[in-house]
C-alpha cells in the first residue's frame, strides 16, 4: 500500500509518520522507507524547499524523537 499526499503541509507530514512509526515500532524488522521524486532526476532525498524551508524535514525529527526514546 501507499499513500499520496496532496497539499501536505509538515504538521500533516509529522502526523503521518507518527502514524507510520507507531505501527512498526514493535516489529521485528521495523524499517521505514521514504522515497522523496525529485522531478529534476537529481536523486531521491528530501530537501528543503521555498514554501516550508525544512519544514518537512523537521517534522521527520520530531516525529522520530518520539519514538526513539
Amino acid at each position: 500500500n501507499s499513500y499520496i499526499l496532496v497539499n501536505s503541509t509538515p504538521d500533516q507530514f509529522k502526523k503521518h509518520c507518527e502514524m507510520v512509526f507507531e505501527k512498526t515500532q514493535y516489529k521485528s524488522n521495523n524499517i521505514v522507507f521514504l522515497k522523496s521524486w525529485n522531478e529534476w532526476g537529481e536523486g531521491n532525498y528530501l530537501e528543503p524547499d521555498l514554501k516550508y524551508g525544512k519544514g518537512f524535514i523537521y517534522a521527520i525529527r520530531e516525529a522520530l524523537e518520539l519514538y526513539l526514546c
